[in-house]
């Protein structure tokens, strides 16, 4: 009987992860997750990303893995104006393995360069297409009849609702400026599934995977001589009946300016809503970071803070990310500073 409800409750669980993305809590590190116009939106020329998410539950483990790996392209040709391309992959696993979400992008981009006497100006607009696969495994299920007639086949023939794969499509817009040489500011809107695509196992059902809308802000305010900022956060996100607001802010203390090694400290706030419910508290995330010259390393914790905290199986999540930059050159580019790193 354990068997038969922890196999329901997978698949009730499953069945509402599976009309949503994966999230991630520092998604300012996952730049082409974000928004496909930051591809390429770098102070280097190439950038490589890991990410690892582990959302715990007592029976059942969400774990994300991405990478990624983008560049800007002929820069030097461009007086500052950025062409980016990028490609992603991620799985999204949840259960033992039971499901599995994985999928491969490419993005591209370009962000065209405004100047004006104290600061520059950066609009830009990029497109993302990518190839997904969604695997479900029937093997370990329990089924009714092994109670009734001590038989546990499968009563409905499953054959062909193993795995599905499917096209989508995304598209983003992002501005950002740089105040002075010392100050930014930032923002983008992204429309994902824009094809709404068919995300049901079953070739007579339909189970559309919803429209997801996402607006992010961030800034950098330097203080004490630069050796000190504030980095305020925003994300909102809608994805159908969910909604998601994150804000926070990241403290940046510059320990050595000439080989860029800093330390971040920050908290974020999480709401949440599901269909007809109003935005609630969901949890707090700490975090920190450490750069040292081309490295930037991150980790962060959700705290739950919805009613889920009172139940035993639900731990929180920790989450790690890394990312490496590349110039291509043996010195960094001069003429674009400050590009956004949130």
């Amino acid at each position: 009987m354990k068997s038969l409800l922890l196999n329901l409750g997978i698949c009730l669980i499953a069945s509402v992860s599976f009309a949503q993305d994966f999230h991630l809590s520092q998604y300012w590190a996952s730049p082409l997750n974000l928004n496909p116009a930051l591809a390429g939106v770098m102070d280097d020329n190439i950038r490589f990303v890991a990410n690892y998410r582990n959302q715990w539950f007592r029976y059942t483990t969400f774990t994300t893995y991405a990478v990624s790996a983008d560049a800007n392209l002929f820069r030097n040709k461009l007086g500052g104006n950025l062409l980016g391309i990028g490609l992603g992959f991620y799985q999204d696993v949840e259960g033992d393995g039971d499901f599995k979400n994985t999928g491969v992008n490419l993005s591209l981009a370009y962000n065209q360069k405004f100047s004006s006497r104290k600061s520059d100006h950066y609009l830009g607009f990029g497109m993302q297409t990518g190839y997904y696969s969604k695997q479900i495994n029937l093997q370990d299920l329990v089924y009714g009849r092994l109670f009734e007639v001590n038989d546990n086949s499968d009563p409905i023939d499953f054959a062909n609702y193993n795995r599905k794969s499917l096209v989508d499509f995304a598209a983003g817009i992002n501005y950002f400026a740089n105040i002075q040489d010392r100050h930014s500011i930032g923002g983008g809107f992204t429309v994902s599934h824009i094809a709404n695509p068919n995300i049901s196992f079953g070739s007579n059902s339909e189970d559309v995977l919803y429209r997801k809308f996402s607006a992010n802000f961030s800034a950098k305010l330097n203080l004490k001589n630069d050796l000190i900022s504030i980095i305020p956060i925003f994300l909102f996100q809608k994805q159908g009946p969910h909604s998601e607001i994150d804000f926070g802010s990241y403290v940046k203390f510059v320990l050595n300016k000439q080989n860029n090694t800093a330390l971040y400290a920050g908290a974020q706030y999480r709401l949440t809503a599901y269909e007809a419910s109003n935005m609630g508290s969901d949890a707090v995330i700490l975090g920190v970071r450490a750069e040292f010259q081309s490295l930037d390393v991150g980790f962060s914790y959700d705290l739950t803070t919805s009613n889920l905290r009172n139940a035993h199986s639900f731990m929180g999540g920790p989450e790690l990310y890394v990312i490496y930059t590349i110039p291509t050159s043996k010195s960094r580019y001069k003429e674009m500073l400050n590009c956004p790193k949130f």
